[in-house]
């Protein structure tokens, strides 16, 4: 059954039940695409925001704080991000992006080994500040430089990496292309932001030192080389076991 946008704006209530049962027979990777254009569909710009803003508080009470925020994720089997007093849950990952960050880990752990001198994670949060803005995101892949302190080391984030990665797919790469980006290079700590994409061979690497500007490879023989910390790897080992 094909329901127009028209149709489905002017009676919406009776069209939930078609429109759930069309979802449900999509593959997984429709409803990707499927969510990557509402997102950007001038027509449904208004509604996605609606349902964005629905994780905030309920009862249109106070934004949450960052602390109570991290109270109410305790033990939560679902992640959220928080940016300014509004909760975004994140997506369940994919095979294809678990396989991927793996990927990396291996490949990070493997150059860099593991101790008090660095920390290499994939589930931390990242808590930072912008213009009196409390955000708290979760890259897929940071490194910090320690030592730690024993307080940092009991947070359940990380305030101080130098390398973020974030692996993207159709619907969050336009986030984690501009407001991340922006947001990342503010931390004094951060000397290089790695875009790592789901569904094609890119890696899109963005340095302090080359002023943000984007170095892409897109080669299977193409080598990402970090500046900050001694890692090398090529785009065939941190897709491999994708295509």
């Amino acid at each position: 059954m094909t329901i127009s946008l028209e149709e489905f704006q002017t009676d919406s209530p009776a069209n939930i039940p078609a429109l759930r049962e069309a979802i449900r027979k999509l593959t997984r990777f429709q409803r990707e695409e499927l969510a990557e254009w509402m997102l950007n569909s001038p027509d449904l710009i208004d509604a996605v925001a609606e349902f964005r803003s629905g994780y905030g508080p309920p009862g249109g009470r106070r934004p949450l704080n960052v602390e109570e925020f991290l109270r109410m994720e305790h033990g939560s089997p679902v992640r959220h991000e928080y940016v300014g007093g509004e909760i975004f849950e994140m997506r369940a990952p994919m095979p294809r992006h678990e396989v991927i960050v793996g990927n990396l880990l291996d490949l990070f752990r493997a150059q860099l080994g593991v101790g008090p001198s660095k920390m290499i994670c994939s589930h931390l949060g990242l808590r930072l500040q912008v213009d009196d803005c409390d955000l708290l995101y979760r890259p897929d892949l940071m490194v910090a430089l320690g030592p730690l302190t024993t307080e940092a080391l009991d947070l359940p984030y990380l305030t101080e990496p130098c390398v973020i990665i974030e692996v993207f797919s159709p619907v969050t790469e336009d986030i984690d292309r501009r407001e991340k980006l922006l947001n990342y290079r503010r931390l004094s700590s951060v000397e290089e932001y790695v875009l790592v994409a789901q569904r094609s061979l890119e890696v899109v690497v963005f340095r302090r030192s080359d002023n943000w500007n984007p170095t892409v490879l897109t080669a299977p023989d193409d080598v990402f080389e970090s500046h900050s910390v001694e890692v090398s790897m090529s785009l065939a080992e941190i897709y491999e076991g994708t295509r």
